[in-house]
């Protein structure tokens, strides 16, 4: 995927400190080439970094979220979900079209609910946005619930799309990425990938495996003023394509 670079300055004390620490010490800026900086400290660069707000207004996270037990897992619901992001995930899920039994499946596997969640890869948040994909998808903070919570199922919504329907095919590029699954055209052979998905659909109780895709297409036009569709914007580098999903076709 295209989109500006990102770079990430996160010192080994934001991973280990107490998660109330982490609420209130992440600060970001830009630099001229379009780099947006993440850090722990707003020294250095006092005039260029900004607190950003990671938590919204009325959330309240009085203790870390743990990660996931090693037991066999059951379905997540909303009766079982945090209380503060059923309401966001059933928003996030009304806008994209996707079940939120789901969402909180996925939710539950990619951090175990801990919106402060960073991976050794740099993803981020309850559902893990590579940082490429919270540019492409509009996420500006991913350690804001509500923005991290819209973009990831905005995105799952695009795979699910873009896989015609197929969950297991979506839920292995949602892992792994679109790249790998192109390449062996089925979950790819990796066991972090095969247990992600495994793990999703046990969570998820088997469901959605008629998932009905949008129909997502994208939109632009060329240099000649020709008129572009694709489903695949990967292979049009540089092109300024709209994403268009009509309920049919």
């Amino acid at each position: 995927m295209n989109g500006s670079a990102i770079s990430f300055i996160i010192a080994a004390a934001l991973l280990m400190a107490p998660f109330r620490m982490a609420v209130a010490d992440i600060y970001q800026y830009t630099d001229d080439q379009g780099v947006v900086h993440f850090s722990n400290i707003s020294t250095g660069n006092s005039k260029k970094f900004k607190r950003i707000p990671t938590a919204p207004a009325g959330a309240q996270y009085t203790e870390p979220a743990q990660r996931p037990a090693r037991q066999q897992p059951t379905q997540v619901t909303s009766s079982n979900a945090p209380s503060n992001y059923v309401d966001m995930i059933g928003t996030a899920c009304d806008r994209h079209g996707v079940d939120p039994a789901l969402v909180h499946a996925i939710v539950k596997v990619e951090s175990d609910f801990n919106p402060y969640a960073l991976s050794r890869k740099g993803a981020m948040g309850l559902m893990q946005l590579m940082p490429q994909t919270a540019v492409e998808m509009n996420v500006r903070n991913s350690f804001n619930p509500n923005e991290n919570i819209d973009g990831g199922v905005k995105y799952l919504r695009y795979l699910i799309d873009r896989y015609e329907g197929n969950l297991q095919l979506a839920l292995a590029a949602y892992n792994s990425g679109e790249t790998a699954v192109k390449k062996w055209g089925t979950i790819p052979p990796f066991p972090e990938t095969q247990n992600y998905v495994q793990k999703i659909l046990k969570l998820y109780n088997n469901k959605g495996r008629g998932f009905t895709p949008h129909y997502t297409i994208y939109m632009g036009y060329g240099a000649d003023g020709a008129l572009l569709l694709t489903d695949d914007p990967g292979k049009h580098p540089g092109k300024n394509l709209k994403r268009k999903t009509p309920k049919t076709l």
